[in-house]
């Protein structure tokens, strides 16, 4: 029984290899190559075209694909370097393993309601209290326009973004600073740069708490099933509302 115990234990441990310092360099190399590739298309389409690249009103699908499939190999290859090259860690160490489906349903529900509560009540305050309403969010403008395919903001929004962000921020920025700094400076640092990211100053905060319910949940669960799954679900809600035309949130 108690070797059962032992064995269960060790399973539900992340054998973490990477560190802080990964992590950080990481992030400096992920910003300067992502500012250095925008800019870089921005000037280069302006030379071969003569007219604006990259705005809400004109972008392409094959721009947008183009644009957010180099962030999304960049944000993955760079956990593949430190923690898997470099490291010689796996993915089961990321966070990638099994985790039970009605745990992950049950909770994953329960957190879409808590989510969506806090986020009625920080609008709710910002606009009563401050007289600030929420304004149009980056993702909405690309709808309203509707110069972006519905199939492809779907997949985008429901499926890569949710798997790729949840590799890098929990499986791979949460695990390395909770290596180095322990658990709450992890939940701070890892849901603080989630929310920076996203670009939405509106919702910073609640981008933020966002974050950290999700890093939560990978560090009780030691699986990125139920983050992923969650995430997943969240922006799917939000993307058929919007492309439903039905403003009851905007935030992503």
């Amino acid at each position: 029984m108690k070797e059962a115990n032992s064995t269960e234990k060790q399973n539900n441990v992340l054998n973490i290899k990477w560190n802080a310092f990964d992590a950080v360099i990481s992030l400096a190399f992920l910003t300067v190559a992502l500012v250095g590739i925008y800019f870089g298309s921005v000037k280069l389409f302006e030379v071969l075209a003569g007219k604006q690249f990259f705005n809400s009103s004109n972008i392409s699908n094959a721009s947008f694909t183009v644009l957010y499939g180099i962030q999304t190999m960049l944000m993955l290859g760079v956990v593949w370097f430190f923690a898997i090259f470099r490291r010689k860690s796996n993915l089961r160490d990321l966070g990638l393993r099994y985790y039970s489906i009605t745990k992950t349903i049950w909770y994953s529900f329960l957190s879409l309601l808590a989510i969506f509560f806090v986020s009625f009540l920080y609008m709710f305050l910002m606009n009563s209290l401050f007289g600030i309403e929420n304004p149009e969010s980056k993702i909405e403008i690309l709808v309203g326009n509707r110069s972006i395919s519905s199939n492809i903001l779907l997949v985008v929004v429901a499926v890569i973004a949710p798997f790729s962000e949840e590799v890098f921020f929990r499986g791979f920025l949460y695990s390395a600073f909770k290596k180095s700094w322990g658990v709450n400076t992890a939940l701070f640092l890892s849901s603080f740069l989630f929310a920076i990211v996203h670009l939405e100053l509106y919702s910073f905060i609640p981008l933020i708490i966002i974050g950290w319910l999700l890093a939560y949940l990978f560090e009780k669960t030691k699986s990125l099933l139920m983050p992923i799954f969650l995430h997943g679900v969240y922006n799917l809600i939000l993307i058929l509302i919007l492309l439903g035309r039905l403003k009851i949130i905007k935030m992503y």
